[in-house]
């Protein structure tokens, strides 16, 4: 509830969200913001995920050079996830900017969290002034205000839990999604072994969240004196960076962890985070993932991919630009 940046412009106390607040506050706002995003409820949208993943894997398996990030790890979420959030056209495409921008703003005071300003606070004025008529009715967006008529939130708080679907339900998917495929394009047997085994689909998922790690690490406030392992202290108030991305590569917990490797597993990564904050929207993103894998198994027999371009953010990290061909499967 202090704030999760390495800045303090952005910790700033009265937040109306899930992820800035703590205790029973932020439960009662988690529950509400789960709704649509338990696997019960994502259950009917499963289908559609895997057709329009289908679709755009059978669009692009010709063995033509086409951009990964954009025209495929972007596509279900900015195509479908979008649309369910319930923004309008003008506000969906604002989506990737705004999101790019609020994680630059939570790292450290530099250059590109000045140059992020200016979306930062697009995003914020859009939040402030948001009405019910704004949202596509039967949205998420709307059935957070059905929450406030019901009195379960005010309408702050409803522009809060907006904020939570809107700035981190893309790029983290993405940006896992992106490294998934690059991973088994460049992984001698990965694929193929994937091909031959499709019940490993869902262990590829949780190793590329783990590799991949799309959110480094997140500051969290010191509530009181804690004492390492090598004696020192960390004093209460001061701030510490909580490196997910380090975590998920410590060779105390996984053998090999630079490897990729189909056959791990890790359900005990922390790509999406750990505790009363786990990621909210991680069965989603799981279930984006597995329906885009689900799509290359059946139409693809190889990927192939140059070198990508890194993505430079405060905070995420991935590929900005990925090449890649995908050669059709000879099964079909």
């Amino acid at each position: 509830g202090r704030g999760i940046g390495a800045n303090e412009f952005v910790n700033i106390d009265g937040s109306h969200d899930v992820l800035l607040s703590d205790g029973p506050v932020h439960a009662r706002r988690r529950k509400i913001l789960m709704r649509p995003l338990m696997p019960s409820a994502l259950a009917a949208i499963k289908q559609r995920l895997e057709e329009e993943a289908d679709a755009i894997v059978g669009a692009r398996a010709n063995g033509s050079t086409f951009e990964a990030m954009r025209e495929l790890a972007s596509h279900l979420p900015l195509t479908i996830v979008a649309e369910l959030v319930g923004l309008n056209s003008a506000e969906r495409e604002k989506m990737l900017e705004w999101a790019a921008a609020t994680f630059n703003m939570i790292g450290g005071l530099n250059e590109r969290t000045e140059a992020a300003g200016d979306a930062f606070l697009e995003m914020n004025r859009y939040l402030a002034s948001v009405q019910r008529s704004d949202l596509v009715a039967g949205s998420w967006g709307a059935m957070l205000y059905d929450a406030c008529d019901n009195g379960e939130l005010t309408e702050e708080e409803v522009r809060g839990l907006l904020m939570d679907y809107i700035a981190p339900s893309l790029d983290t998917t993405i940006l896992a999604t992106g490294e998934m495929l690059w991973r088994l394009a460049v992984t001698p047997q990965a694929f193929e072994t994937v091909r031959s085994k499709p019940e490993l689909i869902s262990s590829t998922v949780y190793e590329s969240v783990r590799i991949a790690s799309p959110v480094r690490g997140f500051t969290r406030y010191v509530a009181n004196d804690f004492e390492l392992e090598d004696g020192r202290v960390l004093p209460a108030g001061d701030r510490v960076l909580i490196l997910f991305a380090a975590a998920n590569s410590d060779e105390r917990q996984y053998t090999t962890p630079d490897v990729f490797d189909v056959m791990r597993n890790p359900r005990d990564q922390v790509g999406w985070g750990f505790g009363p904050h786990l990621c909210a929207g991680m069965h989603l993103a799981r279930l984006e993932m597995e329906a885009l894998l689900t799509a290359l198994v059946r139409r693809v027999e190889r990927l192939e991919s140059e070198s990508p371009k890194p993505l430079i953010n405060n905070v995420l990290q991935g590929h900005e630009r990925l090449p890649m061909k995908l050669w059709p499967s000879t099964k079909e």
